[in-house]
């Protein structure tokens, strides 16, 4: 185990953010000769040099690069996590908070949910829902550190997770999303193989983002073409990616999109089509979110603990 402590890490992450010891030391309320030991023993505890220091200041080694992206939204993560509980512990009311996929006010196919959504708010008014939107990697960092009751988005999203129960509600139609100002687009009929070659828009689903792409491929080679996959940050980046006809992406319909003609929907077959699903932590359920649960429509699929 790392002999580190969260007031190392915060350190770390306030001296890289500014790169300047003295602008870290006053929003840290410390020194910096202290600082400088809280830095130092970080540096051993990790096992890594993470800074160069010379007259002309500091500057991130790329350890310090890639430790700084990975460790700050976990850091924010936690912080909110505390928050929420103190919260939670001052306030007399239940609380309920709910994480929804990126996608979930664009597709008709969280309609099912969103039903359940309004029916819990009028049979628990005593109850304070909590509702935010987030990429597939942020929703499952909520998950995993307890910054959301449940999670609403799509079931490969979170199967993978440990200790993870999920309800699948209902099956969702994917297809090929495409810009209508595509020349593809304009191809009539538009055949599979047209797509050969071309860039394919993802959004990260898992810590590695390698088996996303290979998922993808996988995915496409099976219907007889092979694009260039390329992962963007979120969703609204590769919605944008779309409408200017950089490519397509593999998905469920938009409404709101499609009916501005903006982009097209092709059938795109899977072997196995994805769910709708709400997941928990297996053993960290609360009467709240029992109630919700309890409320959802029941679909083929029986709720499944994961990796539990």
């Amino acid at each position: 185990m790392y002999n580190i402590t969260f007031q190392q890490i915060e350190a770390f992450l306030t001296v890289a953010k500014s790169l300047n010891l003295s602008k870290a030391g006053e929003i840290l309320y410390t020194s910096q000769p202290a600082l400088s030991k809280t830095l130092k023993r970080f540096e051993d505890g990790v096992g890594m040099k993470l800074f160069i220091r010379s007259n002309q200041g500091m500057i991130l080694t790329s350890d310090g690069e890639y430790l700084y992206s990975v460790l700050e939204p976990i850091y924010k993560s936690m912080v909110q996590c505390i928050r929420i509980a103190q919260h939670n512990a001052s306030m007399p009311l239940k609380y309920l908070r709910i994480v929804y996929t990126s996608t979930y006010f664009y597709s008709k196919d969280f309609d099912p949910v969103r039903e359940t959504v309004e029916k819990y708010k009028k049979r628990y008014p005593d109850v304070k829902m909590h509702e935010v939107l987030h990429d597939i990697k942020e929703l499952r960092q909520a998950l995993e550190f307890g910054n959301a009751d449940i999670v609403v988005t799509e079931d490969f999203c979170v199967r993978d997770m440990p200790d993870i129960s999920i309800k699948r509600i209902n099956p969702m139609k994917t297809f090929i999303a495409l810009s209508a100002k595509h020349p593809v687009a304009q191809c009539q009929p538009l055949e599979l193989s047209m797509l050969d070659g071309l860039t394919c828009f993802a959004v990260p689903t898992m810590n590695d983002e390698q088996s996303d792409i290979e998922a993808i491929r996988s995915w496409c080679r099976k219907c007889g073409f092979m694009p260039q996959v390329e992962l963007m940050p979120n969703f609204l980046s590769l919605l944008h990616a779309i409408y200017l006809g950089k490519g397509f992406a593999i998905t469920s319909t938009f409404e709101p999109f499609n009916a501005a003609d903006s982009i097209v929907f092709i059938p795109f077959p899977l072997s196995a089509s994805p769910y709708v699903c709400v997941a928990w932590r297996t053993g960290k359920i609360s009467r709240e979110v029992k109630n919700f649960v309890d409320m959802l429509p029941d679909s083929e699929e029986e709720d499944t603990p994961v990796n539990s």
